[in-house]
């Protein structure tokens, strides 16, 4: 747990709690048993709650990690009264650990960030993690422009498991990211109620910034579908290209196979058997058929 205290208010960030820390809070901030239920332990959706006094709300950070090439939630819990703002997090959250530091290191900062109250430095808080996933969007756009070259290289197979781990990285954004916009919504209303009519524009920046990050996944979502639809039309090309050239040999195979078939019988009166030309003469049949074929093919423009 570590404190930081400015113009009458408090900001309490706790990271990893435990039961004496659940302690702390219920003695000196009165808060509600549900609430410190719902701290410990974890749960797995966002949510806005109000308490009369303060509101609870609980969000997730975006946290791509690079050894399953897939995006984490972490949890946020954020209770804010009048006069004290409390987050809890169970893992290492940049974005507020960053301002957090900042507001400890440099106290004009937290005079700053609170010139309104807890409202603005909650809009900070949020706005901070909002901001943290263009950098993330912009991960995903270099893979897919690299998956896009490597498509036009003709390295097909090699794109195929590129583009599983980009989708699998989008879906995890995603998740994360859609359940949250009503929290963001409730969060517009309550703070009419709760906070100065000053820091309404803040919240409504909030959603702006929120459907902006979403408009951005959803059009990397798009391109790479497409690309994988490119992706997979010039590997069933290439597939189809294979099996037409197979396909063609057999057929001008099939001349040889017959001639050397029929005249590969016992029997007395094949024609042409026992004389020393023989050889010459079958293989021509062949050669002549393969020809036929052949020409065939050609006019009709299958070769």
């Amino acid at each position: 747990m570590q404190i930081i205290k400015s113009n009458n208010l408090t900001w309490i960030d706790i990271k990893g709690p435990t039961n004496l820390d659940m302690e702390h809070l219920k003695t000196n901030f009165d808060l509600h048993p549900l609430v410190l239920k719902e701290i410990l332990p974890q749960i797995d959706y966002p949510k806005i709650e109000s308490y009369g006094d303060y509101l609870f709300l609980v969000i997730f950070y975006p946290f791509f990690d690079k050894e399953t090439s897939s995006t984490l939630p972490f949890e946020l819990d954020i209770i804010i009264g009048k006069n004290f703002l409390i987050t809890n997090h169970y893992r290492d959250i940049l974005p507020l650990s960053a301002l957090f530091h900042d507001c400890n290191l440099y106290p004009e900062k937290m005079e700053k960030f609170s010139d309104e109250g807890t409202g603005e430095l909650l809009y900070r808080i949020i706005n901070e993690i909002l901001q943290a996933c263009f950098p993330k969007i912009s991960h995903i756009k270099q893979n897919i422009d690299e998956i896009e070259k490597i498509i036009f290289k003709k390295e097909n197979k090699k794109a195929i498991n590129k583009i599983a781990d980009i989708k699998r990285d989008i879906i995890g954004f995603e998740r994360i990211l859609e359940p949250q916009k009503i929290v963001l919504q409730n969060l517009i209303e309550e703070s009419e109620k709760f906070f100065s009519k000053k820091l309404l524009p803040y919240f409504h920046n909030l959603m702006n910034t929120f459907n902006q990050v979403k408009s951005l996944v959803e059009t990397n979502e798009k391109t790479l579908s497409a690309l994988e639809t490119t992706n997979q039309s010039l590997i069933d090309t290439a597939t189809n290209e294979i099996m037409k050239a197979l396909t063609v040999f057999l057929v001008l195979m099939y001349p040889f196979s017959l001639v050397a078939d029929v005249f590969s019988m016992n029997g007395q009166f094949l024609a042409w058997t026992g004389h020393p030309s023989d050889f010459w003469k079958v293989y021509g049949l062949m050669f002549v058929g393969f020809g036929i074929i052949f020409l065939a093919l050609k006019k009709k423009r299958w070769l």
